[in-house]
């Protein structure tokens, strides 16, 4: 949460939180974009291994980050 007193910014939301919900929130954008792929290639009959396979990299890189900022 932020206020804005004038020129001055007061954040009381830490910044661990803040990435905590960066990595979440990318996440559940990967996941969505793998869904849009694979569906799209479905449609075309050709499914492009290598992005699904850089995305799913992605998924697994944030999700091991967030399980250490949730311990």
């Amino acid at each position: 949460m932020l206020i804005k007193i004038g020129k001055i910014r007061i954040d009381f939301e830490s910044r661990v939180s803040k990435h905590r919900k960066y990595l979440f929130d990318q996440i559940m954008l990967h996941r969505e974009e793998i869904i849009d792929i694979v569906l799209l290639g479905e449609a075309k009959n050709r499914i492009p291994i290598h992005v699904l396979k850089t995305k799913a990299k992605l998924i697994k890189k944030y999700s091991r980050r967030l399980k250490l900022l949730h311990t």
